[in-house]
C-alpha cells in the first residue's frame, strides 16, 4: 500500500472508532447519574485525543 492509501485506512478507521464511542456514550452512558455523565464525555475527549495522536504519530512516522 502507498502511504496515502494506508493514511487514509487509518483515518477511516479512526472515524469508526470516534464515532462508535460517541454512539455508546449517548446511548448507555449519559442516561445514568451526573459522575457517569462527565466520565462519558471524558472517554469521548480521550478517544478523540488519542486517534488523532496516532493518526499525527504514525504520519510523521511515514515521512
Amino acid at each position: 500500500m502507498d502511504k496515502k492509501r494506508q493514511f487514509m485506512f487509518r483515518l477511516v478507521i479512526g472515524v469508526v472508532v470516534i464515532t462508535a464511542v460517541i454512539f455508546l456514550s449517548f446511548k448507555y452512558l449519559l442516561k445514568g447519574p451526573p459522575f457517569i455523565k462527565v466520565l462519558a464525555i471524558g472517554l469521548i475527549a480521550a478517544t478523540g485525543y488519542l486517534v488523532v495522536d496516532n493518526l499525527i504519530k504514525k504520519s510523521k512516522e511515514n515521512e
